[in-house]
């Protein structure tokens, strides 16, 4: 995989960047453990930042990188729907769109805003558009609106022409790029904590101890970047879910030691470390968790095999 961004993906980056700038500094602390934003998801569409994946110049890698640095904000929006799945797949479903694993009745993110509902089962997919009054919102203690269909075998669900083994691999490439971006906002949240937080004399950002353990983290949130930007470079089955194995394998002892450096601070609604923490354990169980992605990483490859 070449490392360096051509000059359109870098063009493409540094506009997202100057979005998450912007936004980063309007984020309102204190009231919920998650902020939907409309304002950033407008400034998203009038940028282009959604049409990326279906431009050759930028393409799904674009897509990708773009899709971890929105998710360091402490703001949220639909990233792996309108990223990915929708513009290469099915680019005439209206957005936000909620994707569904497997079951209807499951409860998903995004769905109290959703437009529309994606439902992938085994290899069939289909979708169906909401209107008021078809999802009910789910309390939970995650980073994202969550909803459940209210009676999903009401609605009028349609056979989507879409292969659902590419659709998995997408969806599969966002999260992990998702996932990654929550835990490298989180990491340098934990950074800035430590190197100012002083104790015994000196930051504890000095302690051998704590410098260990961070480095091993960052290690972890670093090779979940670029496992995703790689499964987005080669469109193989198999990288996508060696990325998303990794990102969600590493997600248990990432959260942990960012939460034990710090401290209470860390789970107060005034700081945003918990709000890329709890998206971080939702995104953590996505299509059947690091288990999941293991077995499909292994029947990917088998099937390469067989086909050489």
């Amino acid at each position: 995989m070449n490392l360096d961004f051509n000059t359109d993906q870098r063009a493409l980056l540094d506009a997202v960047e100057r979005i998450a700038l912007r936004h980063e500094s309007r984020s309102v602390l204190g009231a919920s453990h998650f902020e939907p934003s409309l304002a950033l998801q407008v400034d998203l569409d009038g940028a282009g930042v959604f049409d990326a994946a279906t431009i050759e110049e930028l393409g799904p890698v674009a897509a990708a990188a773009s899709i971890h640095r929105l998710a360091g904000l402490p703001q949220c929006v639909e990233l792996v729907a309108a990223a990915l799945v929708l513009p290469l797949l099915a680019p005439t479903l209206p957005r936000p769109c909620a994707l569904l694993w497997d079951r209807r009745d499951r409860p998903a993110r995004w769905l109290p805003v959703a437009r529309a509902a994606v439902c992938v089962a085994g290899g069939k997919v289909e979708w169906a558009t909401l209107s008021d009054g078809d999802v009910a919102t789910v309390e939970s203690p995650f980073g994202y609106p969550v909803g459940r269909l209210v009676a999903p075998d009401a609605l009028t669900w349609q056979a989507a022409n879409v292969d659902a083994g590419a659709l998995r691999r997408l969806w599969r490439v966002g999260v992990a790029a998702e996932l990654a971006g929550c835990l490298d906002a989180g990491l340098q949240a934990v950074v800035a904590h430590v190197c100012d937080r002083r104790q015994f004399g000196r930051p504890l950002g000095a302690f051998q101890a704590v410098q260990h353990r961070l480095a091993n983290v960052a290690v972890q949130v670093e090779a979940a970047r670029w496992l995703a930007l790689q499964a987005a470079h080669s469109s193989r089955h198999a990288d996508a879910a060696c990325a998303l194995a990794h990102a969600q394998q590493c997600t248990s002892t990432v959260v942990y030691d960012l939460h034990q450096f710090m401290g209470a601070m860390g789970l107060t609604l005034e700081h945003p470390l918990h709000r890329w923490t709890t998206r971080a354990k939702m995104l953590r169980a996505d299509l059947g968790g690091a288990q999941a992605q293991q077995l499909a990483l292994a029947d990917a490859e088998w099937e390469m095999e067989a086909a050489a």
